[in-house]
């Protein structure tokens, strides 16, 4: 990490932001901005009039649980893979034991 920091403009619904952060973040936070903006925009589509405080709201909301949901799918994922690693450790040793014993 080179520690020098720079400022970003973003645009959220037609809005700017100067926004500091690390030069080797710069990709990632313009790459989050996007998707905070596309998100905000998916609520904007609605029939009435919404204020941005709620746009922001409902798209964190969202964000929040797409990233709770994933890291769900994860840890489930994770442990099922725990139990397979497991299996095929214990059906490893089993092998290791029998070659043992069938040698004189």
């Amino acid at each position: 990490m080179t520690g020098q920091k720079e400022t970003v403009h973003i645009s959220v619904l037609g809005k700017e932001f100067a926004v500091s952060c690390p030069e080797d973040e710069r990709d990632a936070l313009v790459k989050a901005a996007r998707y905070v903006d596309l998100r905000m925009q998916e609520g904007q589509r609605g029939a009435r009039p919404v204020t941005m405080e709620r746009h922001a709201v409902m798209a964190a909301l969202n964000m929040a649980y797409e990233l709770l949901r994933l890291r769900e799918q994860s840890v489930s994922t994770s442990s099922e893979w725990v139990k397979r690693v497991t299996v095929l450790a214990d059906k490893v040793e089993q092998v290791l034991r029998d070659e043992l014993k069938e040698r004189p």
